[in-house]
């Protein structure tokens, strides 16, 4: 039963490991092309200012990367940003003595939406889709209420203190880098590997005792937290708040999580490789930008890069079928073993 278990688990964690290796090499091949092109994308403000940039999308594709993985979707990220953002630029700037204390009440907040989400899609079996675009509705809603127009402000030194260097590494890279490592450890827990068995086969996962109810609601809830992160973030890089802020990454996450390979049907993927992902596609404009690409061309490309990822389990899939049936038909083609033998022993007696 166990060497059972053992084998698929094995496969599950070399195909994790593929997918973050071939979503490194693009946006290092990426990164290396946009340096060769500016050379000035190799500076220490460059570098800083660039993983500053892909900080908020990439904190936010691990919260999606996470709810897909589980086997949902959570369109609640936009609600959950702009929430967090105006609630930052507006609340920071009446106690700017309590800055550190603001952030971590946003990220709470962000994590008590996320189990109210999980607790509607796991609890009464609603489909996550519908739950959480409510949700990014009425969060929306609210932020409008919050700050009816773009305004409000963070303190300088605050937004300066998660938007500069910490030494030789930036303050945004050290945060995805602290992430990462929390989610290589969690992945290796009880609940981090019943979050891959629920997503490949939630009644499976429940026959074999795991709380597919406490997994769900458990994931939701971090997705939320990440996504208050992700807008406290936001708002530390544009100083100000809007109640719009978030929308961008509604479209933008889920695009990070399939440059990162993640299987959009549950069960299959990496958060890691949607970070990946997420800075693969803060390359894409300045790379098209220092190549003279006009404008309006960048969505696009960023489109057709995403359609290539989603495509890549598509035709890897097709190359295994095919691999099988050309195998099972040289099976077919080879005599049975004892036939073989018997002919042998015929071939031996005659002579």
């Amino acid at each position: 039963m166990s060497a059972g278990v053992a084998v698929p688990r094995t496969r599950s964690v070399s195909a994790r490991l593929l997918s973050t290796l071939i979503s490194a090499v693009v946006f290092g091949v990426l990164y290396g092309l946009l340096i060769a092109n500016s050379p000035i994308e190799a500076t220490t403000y460059s570098v800083t200012n660039f993983f500053t940039l892909a900080a908020p999308l990439a904190i936010a594709a691990i919260g999606t990367s996470l709810v897909l993985i589980v086997g949902g979707f959570d369109l609640s990220v936009a609600g959950t940003i702009s929430l967090t953002n105006v609630l930052a630029a507006t609340v920071m700037d009446k106690h700017p003595n309590q800055v550190w204390f603001i952030v971590i009440a946003l990220v709470l907040l962000g994590a008590l939406i996320g189990a109210i989400n999980g607790a509607l899609v796991a609890l009464l079996q609603l489909p996550s889709l519908g739950v959480t675009l409510s949700t990014n509705i009425v969060l929306g809603g609210i932020a409008l209420a919050v700050l009816p127009a773009p305004g409000g402000s963070v303190p300088l030194n605050f937004a300066t203190d998660l938007t500069t260097s910490m030494g030789p590494l930036p303050v945004a890279l050290l945060v995805l880098i602290v992430l990462g490592l929390l989610w290589t450890y969690f992945s290796r827990t009880r609940t981090g590997m019943a979050v891959y068995a629920v997503g490949g086969d939630a009644h499976g996962a429940q026959l074999s005792g795991i709380s597919v109810t406490r997994t769900t609601i458990t994931v939701f809830t971090i997705a939320g937290a990440l996504y208050g992160l992700a807008g406290v973030f936001f708002s530390a890089l544009t100083a100000t708040g809007s109640p719009s802020s978030g929308s961008s990454f509604l479209l933008t996450a889920f695009a990070a999580a399939a440059l990162g390979l993640v299987g959009f049907r549950g069960g299959a993927g990496s958060p890691i490789a949607a970070m990946l992902g997420a800075a693969t596609l803060t390359i894409i404009p300045k790379f098209l930008f220092a190549s003279g690409v006009a404008d309006f061309w960048v969505g696009a490309f960023q489109g057709l890069i995403v359609l290539a990822a989603l495509s890549i389990p598509l035709l890897t899939a097709l190359a295994s079928r095919r691999r099988a049936r050309h195998q099972s038909g040289h099976d077919a083609g080879d005599p049975p073993p004892a036939l073989v033998t018997s002919s042998q022993s015929a071939k031996g007696g005659a002579a």
